[in-house]
């Protein structure tokens, strides 16, 4: 049996050359896929990175803006503010405190003034009043024709006082005599209000050749009602009804205000007069 061929030098020098190359090939495809795995995970990186900075950038540019605005916000607020100032005239001085009693105007005039606006008219007298009328007629003027009668109306006169004129210049305040003082208009008649239903008729008196009762047409009346009105209106403005209102106007004003004055300073008393 022959003896097996053995590879002579330059199939050596071939084979090694071939694994050679070969195993550069290996070297170059596992290079190229390394490098094309690192290109692929940097672009990630890179971009997460960029992103946090813009969100870094962003911060610091707000926390910037807050301290400009914290800083020249007292200023912007100084220049769309001017200062005010208030000066209180000398008229006002009854209106600041006592240094003895510790109460001052104000104290009274407020609870008072408070209750006076609700006032408006004020009833302090409502009057009877009575009048007295005759009514005549006669054909031809004639007195032989001629029929009376005297007619007793009753109504009732309200006198008031406008309390809601009333100011801190009508209120005044003595300390030392531990007094208020309220200054009111004289009582005034506000109206009057006649009772039908109340009228009297007297029989009527005729004369020789009178007959029937009076009859007046509804001008007569109308003109017969108008008079007794002003009549009663007459009598109540009169200078002994006006005095007797004003009488009562002072107790009835002294009665309503008194318990407010009571409930500032049980010490103090009321006095009520009338303007000059």
């Amino acid at each position: 049996m022959s003896e097996p061929t053995r590879p002579n030098a330059e199939q050596l020098r071939d084979e090694s050359r071939s694994a050679a190359v070969h195993e550069e090939a290996k070297r170059k495809s596992r290079r190229a896929q390394r490098d094309e795995i690192e290109h692929y995970d940097s672009k990630p990186r890179g971009r997460f990175r960029l992103h946090h900075l813009k969100w870094i950038l962003r911060g610091i540019v707000l926390v910037a803006i807050l301290i400009a605005v914290l800083f020249f916000l007292p200023k912007i607020k100084a220049l769309f503010s001017p200062d005010i100032n208030i000066d209180i005239p000398d008229s006002l001085s009854g209106l600041l405190p006592d240094e003895t009693m510790g109460y001052n105007k104000f104290d009274f005039s407020n609870a008072i003034l408070g209750e006076a606006r609700a006032k408006s008219n004020f009833v302090v007298l409502e009057q009877d009043v009575t009048v007295t009328t005759r009514v005549s007629q006669a054909l031809a003027n004639l007195a032989l024709f001629e029929k009376s009668q005297i007619i007793r109306s009753y109504g009732m006169g309200v006198f008031t006082v406008d309390l809601a004129t009333l100011s801190a210049a009508n209120i005044s305040l003595d300390s030392r005599l531990k007094m208020v003082t309220i200054i009111i208009p004289h009582a005034a008649l506000a109206y009057v209000t006649v009772d039908v239903e109340k009228t009297e008729f007297e029989e009527t008196k005729k004369a020789l050749f009178a007959f029937g009762e009076i009859k007046l047409t509804s001008e007569q009346r109308n003109l017969l009602e108008q008079n007794i009105q002003d009549a009663m209106t007459e009598q109540l403005n009169s200078a002994d009804m006006l005095a007797k209102a004003d009488g009562f106007a002072l107790s009835q004003v002294q009665k309503l205000f008194a318990p407010i004055v009571q409930s500032v300073a049980s010490e103090f008393v009321l006095t009520v007069e009338f303007a000059q």
